[in-house]
C-alpha cells in the first residue's frame, strides 16, 4: 500500500493496523515519498528545473498553487512540508540517524515493511541503516503530530495520483468511505 509520513489517511494507517491484527505482512511503497522524506531534496536543488516531477516536489517542499497538467500535487499551503521536515531532522539528530532511516523506521514501528527505492549503493546502505533498532514511542508521537498538522497528503508527482488507478484508457478515482 502507499504508506509514509505524508500519506497516512485515506485508510492506509487503518490497513496497516488491520494487517497487524490479522498477522498479515503489509508492504509500504513510496516510503520516502519520492525522496521528500530522505532529507536530501532541497528547494535550491529543485528550483529552476522544469520537469513535472521536480516542479511538483518543489511545491511539496515550499507550498504553492498547482496548475497545468497533470497537477498531481495540487495546491499546497505556504510552507509545504517544512514543519514535518524539521521534526524529522530533530528526531534524526537525537537518534544519530538520517531522516531517511527515521522515515523508514517509523513505517516499521507502525507495523508495515517499507520497500524503498535506491539509485546508488550509498542509498542502499542508508536505507539498510533503518534496520536493527526502533524509534521510541515518544519519537513516533512527535512525527505523528508533525504529520497530522499538515492539511494535505503526498498524492504523488507526475502522471498518476495515489488515489487513482489506470483503467483501460483513463483514470478511475477511488476513496475510502
Amino acid at each position: 500500500i502507499h504508506f509514509n509520513l505524508l500519506y497516512r489517511r485515506q485508510g492506509s494507517l487503518r490497513t496497516v493496523e488491520a494487517c497487524k491484527e490479522l498477522g498479515i505482512a503489509c508492504l509500504a511503497y513510496y516510503p520516502l515519498a519520492m525522496g521528500l522524506l530522505s532529507g536530501k531534496l532541497t528547494p535550491s536543488a529543485l528550483r529552476g528545473k522544469t520537469d513535472t516531477r521536480s516542479v511538483e516536489l518543489l511545491r511539496y517542499l515550499e507550498g504553492g498553487k498547482g496548475g497545468g497538467w497533470p497537477n498531481t500535487a495540487g495546491d499546497i499551503p505556504e510552507g509545504g512540508i517544512r514543519t514535518l521536515l524539521i521534526a524529522l531532522e530533530e528526531v534524526a539528530t537525537r537518534t544519530g540517524r538520517t531522516p531517511a532511516q527515521v522515515s523508514l523506521n517509523w513505517i516499521m514501528c507502525k507495523g508495515a515493511i517499507p520497500i524503498p527505492g535506491a539509485k546508488s549503493v550509498l542509498q542502499v546502505r542508508d536505507n539498510a541503516g533503518a534496520l536493527g533498532w526502533r524509534l521510541s514511542k515518544e519519537d513516533v508521537a512527535v512525527l505523528d503530530v508533525a504529520a497530522d498538522v499538515l492539511e494535505f497528503e503526498f498524492r504523488g508527482s507526475g502522471f498518476q495520483t495515489a488515489d487513482s488507478k489506470f483503467v483501460g484508457y483513463g483514470f478511475e478515482r477511488w476513496r475510502l468511505d
